[in-house]
């Protein structure tokens, strides 16, 4: 599969199976944070820059087995709200399939109309919002020219407005950032403000694409006691339902995991469902393939796909 991945067991989802709809890496922004690694083409640009057609046959066949999964998430290499034909891919899934919709989104693009009308039957959006100002929203999402903060927290509050989906915020926290008494307050002033269904906490917990740190979860506690919005939520890691795979789809499945987001070798484990041993042995032979490479964030090997 060259579009979907996983099922994975994401934090907030549940199992997901990801849909990439941009190449590595096509986004609006370039975080400093990011697990995916710097954007390598930044913009605003909507096209089909994947296959439809080749998009849905993946679904089809992979669906076509009933997976027991919780949400089909539009995630991935960069901004999923980039594809140009996202609407027509959410209408022919909510027409065919029962599975419940997921799109991780940084939220550049939900002050346009047309973006929202084409996810309005997704169930649950989460966009990213890591500061309020556009000084600090420069510092650590270094966004496309002419995209501003004002116009990510018009297009979340449409979003919300609009009703017919769960909206989570996901507020990443960077050392030094992000995280000042004063973004903090105005962050906690919007959020009052905008009242998504869930205010999610969240920290650099991966290998990121610059060299930044993240808070300790002492740090994010004082954080939502400092805020005191009632439905926030700091992001913690829980393990995936046991699964039994051939060693051979366990190696697709870790390289196709590892490629989007390093991980260490428990949270492959964690994330798949598989034992530790399992995983160990696994990444062991992708990496004498020179498949994945293992890279350090702090003292902590993460297992990391060779695009």
């Amino acid at each position: 599969m060259k579009y979907i991945f996983g099922p994975v067991f994401s934090r907030r989802l549940g199992l997901s199976l990801g849909v990439d709809l941009v190449p590595h890496k096509v986004c609006s922004m370039d975080c400093l944070y990011c697990e995916v690694g710097k954007t390598t083409e930044k913009t605003l640009k909507r096209a089909e820059y994947v296959p439809f057609d080749a998009v849905k046959a993946e679904l089809e066949e992979f669906l076509s087995y009933e997976p027991d999964i919780d949400y089909i998430t539009f995630s991935g290499y960069g901004e999923p709200t980039l594809f140009s034909r996202l609407g027509e891919l959410v209408n022919y899934i909510k027409e065919n399939y029962p599975y419940r919709l997921a799109l991780l989104t940084n939220g550049s693009l939900l002050h346009r109309d047309e973006v929202l009308e084409e996810i309005r039957e997704v169930d649950v959006v989460l966009p990213s919002l890591d500061a309020v100002t556009q000084e600090v929203f420069e510092k650590i999402n270094r966004p496309v020219s002419g995209l501003t903060i004002e116009m990510v927290i018009e297009g979340i509050e449409k979003l919300i407005k609009m009703g017919t989906s769960e909206v989570w915020i996901e507020t990443l926290f960077v050392k030094g950032m992000n995280d000042t008494e004063e973004e903090i307050e105005k962050l906690g002033e919007a959020i009052h403000r905008l009242k998504p269904h869930r205010w999610q906490l969240n920290t650099v917990a991966r290998p990121p694409a610059y060299d930044v740190r993240g808070l300790s979860f002492e740090e994010l506690e004082r954080i939502k006691e400092k805020v005191g919005y009632p439905a926030t939520e700091i992001i913690a890691h829980s393990r995936a339902r046991r699964k039994k795979m051939p060693i051979s789809e366990i190696k697709k499945e870790i390289y196709n995991l590892v490629t989007r987001r390093p991980c260490p070798v428990d949270e492959i484990a964690s994330a798949l469902g598989i034992l530790e041993e399992e995983a160990e042995r696994v990444v062991e032979e992708l990496l004498q393939e020179k498949k994945v490479e293992e890279i350090f964030f702090g003292s902590t090997p993460y297992i990391k796909g060779k695009v």
